[in-house]
């Protein structure tokens, strides 16, 4: 495992040993390019193949079984591309029915990055290119498409096709939909035949639906990144396949609901951790995937479509382009949600699938990019797969088939059909919250006569009141009283989404009302977070460039924050003191020199379970200045690491601090008094004591720094002296035995932050750390102990697909992991290093490239640590997104002497 963010090989062999998984598997491409089905009751064969289909893209087979496909010519073409000049459709008859086409006819020509095409429920043709949408008239019956009637018209400046118009699709009653990608944060206008718009800047990409003509044009869903494809499954749910999302992951399988907001803002940027964006459905107001899928996911069909073994009928399938994949997510039949995920198809690098459909018999075909290569190459190939005979099959459903029922569809049709009194009921239950059926509650609330009893939900409890802010804010986004109403709000969550609100309304006479919102306890790091968010935004520069649009781009326009918000709540005595440890923990380092004497000052605070947080946070600060100051911080840290009166957090927090400094220099008063706190009490000081003594004296575990270690506590000497290797436990399995109970939480929080273990490099608690890998603050609600033991012994055993490593070798034999962002054209790379920075690496100077089977959290973790610090870092992390079960700022789990 290669832990570095990069390093350089200086022996050709090693390069070659390295490499060699390239070379063998484009050797085995050259021998036979056979993708690889998992299932043998199925059967993969080549229906056509270049020169007959040239980098086809969007695939619709017609009621009569012939296969309609894109074929693309003008995506970012060569210099010397052959041509043609423009994209066109082709038809594939497969007259005989043996699974290869028999004739090939062009039907329609002269589109411009075409990306996608779908038949009406009256067999009518139409094709969504990058910034157009079109049906296509065949007026003389000839079979040929002469005519391209324009529908949809996108005007934008962004001109990269991926992020404009990507797909559509009809429901059964004739609705057409249309995905739009996010435009880069430009601004831009989708104008119908007749004249109606849907426009937007900054939002992110969308779902627009209409009639076939055009009309009746509105927005439908948004909040994705650049959803490329659509499809219906058999219980009527518009699924999405949302693809790319830079750095925040993964690409998304999601249930696509009117008036739905899945949590992405392009206003924001790609990293995707602004407050403002959610991904998730964590985010109040915003709604949940139904599962990640690997990377670059193009096209989807229920498997009810297919005639696949019967096993296969609570499935979809998803083509992944750039894992050279197809596969499978399992569902429950009752509530819709996934339940599995498995590969169904696997290929080489040369295998890159992107459409999927299916015909009248479930046979499945789907077209095959062949190449990596983004600009046009002029390969291409579509692929059939059909179904042994000899099994129990599904009996195909067509695409506009009645749609079939389950629970979750049964609920949701019946909340759209509560009267007003009923739906104020139904939102008064004790039911676990459920986002989908909430936000069906919330739209139906939104409607004009439903105001009467929004009002009455504003008075009601947490869950009725998030339903009155949410649905209140869809009728009067501009309505600055009703957002005053929630400011103030006891809920914290609640409060965050009146902030979210009140930066939505763009209006300046909110700024001075946001502090309100801090004053209130408790104020999360999610709510504080919002907060500062809201303040940049609610400035007369932001707003009026905003609003005026400036910026070509929206995500283009400064937002800043000045430092002296944050000194000002941290100065603040009337606030409380969590919320000012939160400010000064947001310091720079600028500031933390400059608001030193501050620092200092604080230290000497009451330090009662109320305040002792504002004195965590002023160490910390002063941990963070350099040079002349250190030396000074680290004294005034061991003075407060060895005063009894305090509490056991703050003196082990010092501790932590000191050990944290990563300083491994002769300092012989801060060893001095390191070893006069083996014997301090609590016992958990004295602990934490030994910990950093080892760390800054290699040779104590030798017995040589510390004498008669025999007199001390046996946690203690363990601590000093970490077991030898033979004693360590051999076998996960024993792991998971030795630490299966016990620990302390509150050290374990310092064994989290501690560099030298580097948990929190990439994963993020409590507003700090990195965001490489996921965010920590509900691990305890959705792992057991069992479970975040399994993840730190064995990483790569199960793991979230969006944090699979990859490795690109460079030219100069340099290898880098990371975890991949975006594939460009010409062969370049964009990877997310393992010390959090964004990389490009153009095609040129990529050697070989390659995901991992292993995830990006290091194997081997468990050896930074004695056996102690693992049982106290996993007895953190049980702990994590639960209260403390008492004020008592000593209250922890004891450690056995």
């Amino acid at each position: 495992m290669l832990t570095n963010a990069h390093h350089r090989l200086h022996r050709p062999w090693v390069i070659f040993w390295f490499a060699l998984p390239f070379f063998v598997a484009r050797e085995q491409i050259c021998r036979s390019d056979q993708p690889q089905l998992a299932d043998p009751r199925l059967r993969l064969t080549l229906f056509a193949e270049d020169p007959e289909i040239r980098t086809p893209i969007g695939l619709a087979v017609a009621d009569d079984d012939r296969l309609f496909v894109i074929e693309s010519h003008t995506h970012h073409p060569p210099e010397d591309y052959p041509g043609p000049s423009s994209d066109r459709i082709k038809v594939f008859d497969d007259r005989d029915a043996d699974g290869h086409a028999d004739s090939v006819t062009v039907v329609a020509d002269g589109l411009h990055q075409a990306m996608n095409l779908a038949f009406s429920p009256e067999g009518r043709l139409f094709v969504v290119c990058a910034r157009q949408v079109f049906e296509l008239l065949d007026r003389d019956g000839d079979g040929i498409f002469e005519t391209q009637s324009e529908v949809l018209r996108l005007e934008t400046k962004e001109r990269y096709a991926h992020n404009c118009l990507l797909a559509i699709t009809f429901d059964r009653d004739g609705w057409m939909y249309v995905a739009r990608g996010n435009t880069a944060s430009k601004a831009y206008r989708l104008v119908a035949a007749d004249g109606a718009a849907v426009a937007g800047y900054g939002d992110g990409g969308s779902v627009v639906r209409c009639r076939p003509d055009g009309s009746e044009l509105a927005e439908f869903a948004t909040g994705f990144w650049n959803p490329f494809d659509l499809d219906f499954d058999r219980w009527g749910r518009l699924l999405l396949l949302d693809n790319d999302p830079d750095a925040r992951g993964p690409n998304r399988l999601v249930h696509v609901i009117r008036g739905g907001d899945y949590g992405y803002r392009s206003l924001f940027g790609g990293d995707g951790t602004h407050p403002y964006q959610g991904w998730d459905g964590r985010l109040p107001g915003t709604l949940p995937f139904l599962a990640g899928t690997g990377e670059a996911p193009c096209g989807l069909i229920d498997c009810q479509r297919t005639s696949f073994p019967s096993d296969y009928g609570n499935s979809v399938l998803a083509t992944i382009w750039n894992e050279n994949s197809v596969q499978r997510f399992e569902m429950n039949a009752n509530t819709g949600e996934v339940t599995g995920r498995s590969v169904l198809i696997s290929g080489g690098t040369d295998f890159r699938p992107v459409a999927i459909d299916s015909d009248r018999n479930g046979n499945v075909y789907l077209t095959d990019w062949v190449l990596v290569d983004y600009p046009n190459h002029g390969r291409g190939r579509i692929w059939r797969i059909s179904t042994d005979s000899n099994v129990e099959r599904i009996h195909p459903l067509r695409s506009f088939d009645g749609y079939q029922t389950n629970s979750a569809e049964r609920q949701i049709a019946a909340i759209k059909a509560f009267d007003g009194a009923r739906l104020v009921e139904w939102l008064a239950g004790t039911e676990a919250s459920n986002p989908m059926l909430d936000h069906v509650a919330v739209m139906r609330l939104a409607e004009p006569q439903m105001e009467h009893f929004r009002k009455r939900c504003g008075s009601g409890n947490v869950r009725q009141r998030m339903a009155a802010l949410l649905s209140g804010k869809r009728a009067h986004l501009g309505d600055v009283g009703q957002v005053r109403q929630f400011l103030t709000d006891p809920d914290p969550r609640i409060r965050q989404a009146a902030l979210i609100w009140a930066g939505d309304t763009l209006d300046l006479s909110l700024a001075v009302e946001l502090q309100r919102v801090i004053e209130i306890t408790p104020v999360t790091p999610e709510l504080f977070a919002t907060y500062l968010a809201t303040v940049e935004i609610l400035q007369p520069d932001f707003v009026t460039t905003y609003r005026q649009r400036r910026a070509d781009a929206a995500k283009s326009i400064p937002r800043t924050l000045d430092p002296d918000v944050l000194i000002h709540v941290a100065k603040d005595p009337a606030m409380d003191a969590s919320v000012r440890a939160q400010a000064i923990e947001r310091f720079d380092d600028p500031t933390c020199q400059r608001e030193q004497a501050f620092l200092r000052q604080l230290l000497d605070v009451d330090a009662d379970s109320d305040a002792q947080t504002l004195v965590i946070a002023a160490m910390k600060g002063l941990s963070r200045i350099e040079q002349t100051a250190g030396q000074s911080v680290r004294k005034a840290l061991i003075e407060i690491a060895a005063d009894a009166s305090r509490s056991a957090v703050i003196r082990c927090e010092a501790l932590a601090l000191v050990d944290a400094s990563g300083q491994q220099v002769a300092d012989p008063e801060t060893k001095s008094a390191l070893r006069h706190l083996l014997d301090a009490s609590p016992l958990e000081v004295a602990v934490q004591a030994a910990r950093t003594l080892r760390h800054w004296d290699q040779t104590v575990h030798e017995g040589s720094a510390a004498a008669d270690l025999s007199r001390l506590r046996p946690a203690v000497r363990k601590a000093l002296q970490p077991e030898p290797k033979d004693d360590r436990p051999e076998s996960i399995s024993r792991w998971r035995e030795v630490l299966a109970q016990g620990g302390d939480a509150m050290l374990g929080r310092h064994v989290f932050f501690n560099p030298r273990v580097g948990c929190s490099k990439c994963h993020r608690l409590d507003g700090r750390g990195g965001t490489l890998g996921p965010g920590l603050g509900s691990v305890s609600v959705s792992k057991s102990r069992r479970q975040i033991i399994d993840s730190i012994l064995d990483p790569s055993a199960e793991f979230p697909p969006q944090y699979q490593a990859w490795m690109v070798l460079t030219t100069d034999g340099q290898i880098h992991r990371g975890l991949q962002l975006d594939h460009k054209a010409g062969g370049a790379i964009v990877l997310t290093l393992e010390d959090g920075q964004n990389r490009r690496f153009d095609g040129d100077e990529i050697e070989a490239y390659r995901a991992l089977s292993d995830s990006l959290m290091p194997s081997g973790l468990s050896e930074t640590m004695t056996v102690d610090e693992l049982r106290d870092l996993i007895a953190f992390l049980e702990s994590v997104g639960h209260e403390p079960a008492s004020s008592d700022p000593d209250a922890s789990p004891k450690r056995s002497n």
